[in-house]
């Protein structure tokens, strides 16, 4: 997820406000310290312009 954001040149801050998601849940998602549901999931594709099963991948 991190990388995508910065792909994109956004903030935690500018990628929370898109997704209508909390920075400080964001930015704990995003060091994998929080669970995520599929719902946030999706949001957050929709806000990175990726398709949801990309920010599951293990890479």
């Amino acid at each position: 997820m991190r990388r995508l954001r910065a792909a994109r040149g956004l903030s935690q801050e500018a990628l929370a406000l898109e997704c209508g998601i909390n920075r400080t849940y964001l930015s704990g998602v995003e060091r994998s310290e929080r669970n995520v549901s599929i719902d946030n999931i999706a949001r957050i594709a929709k806000g990175l312009g990726v398709e949801a099963w990309k920010l599951l991948r293990d890479e």
